[in-house]
């Protein structure tokens, strides 16, 4: 995915305009803009997203990638990882990757790969998680559990997964009702007190 066409700039914009054309999206996709509406998980996904895209291009820029070449990036990984044909050593780079955090490189090797098997789905779980895409990630964990019921890794990251979107909107519930916060005090508050009081009788 071009990060330059998530933020909607071309690859000559300046970083000001890259950061205002972030900013502003931001704002719009924000979470806690967003608590009642029935677009909330797309908008969360799309704020994900231009996170994900607003770092990439200015870790490109500080690394002195040029705007000029950008839409050759894309290409030229391609081009630079080799498939031998075998899976297992391919996978191993993929997991490099993602250990270091290029998740669209990961991205990159796996579409290389021909042979989808339960390991592409959970390597590319990972991949698209980190780059903000949880739906897909969920997606690709079930599918990785469904051709590997019995594999404890893949079913441990459809877990994490599925319980990140599930703090997410518990976290919503709690923003969206205003005595929340306060509610949890006064139970705190009444559970010390009654703590306190049978410790000192």
């Amino acid at each position: 995915m071009d990060p330059y066409q998530v933020l909607g700039v071309s690859p000559n914009a300046s970083d000001d305009e890259v950061k205002q054309a972030y900013r502003k999206l931001s704002k719009k996709y924000h979470p806690d803009a967003n608590i009642n509406s029935e677009h909330q998980e797309e908008y969360t996904e799309k704020f994900k997203q231009v996170q994900n895209a607003y770092k990439t291009i200015m870790d490109n820029r500080k690394n002195g990638f040029t705007n000029q070449n950008y839409s050759n990036q894309q290409s030229y990984q391609q081009s630079q990882y080799q498939y031998n044909g075998n899976d297992q050593s391919t996978f191993n780079d993929v997991a490099a990757f993602i250990n270091a955090r290029r998740y669209q490189d990961a991205m990159n090797v796996l579409d290389q790969i021909r042979n989808r098997n339960g390991m592409w789905f959970y390597y590319a779980a990972m991949a698209q998680n980190g780059m903000g895409n949880n739906a897909t990630a969920v997606e690709y964990a079930q599918t990785a559990v469904q051709m590997e019921p019995n594999n404890f890794q893949y079913i441990m990251l459809l877990q994490q997964l599925q319980q990140g979107s599930q703090q997410y909107r518990q976290t919503q519930r709690t923003y969206s009702s205003p005595y929340g916060n306060m509610m949890n005090c006064c139970y705190t508050y009444l559970l010390m007190q009654l703590f306190c009081g049978c410790c000192c009788r």
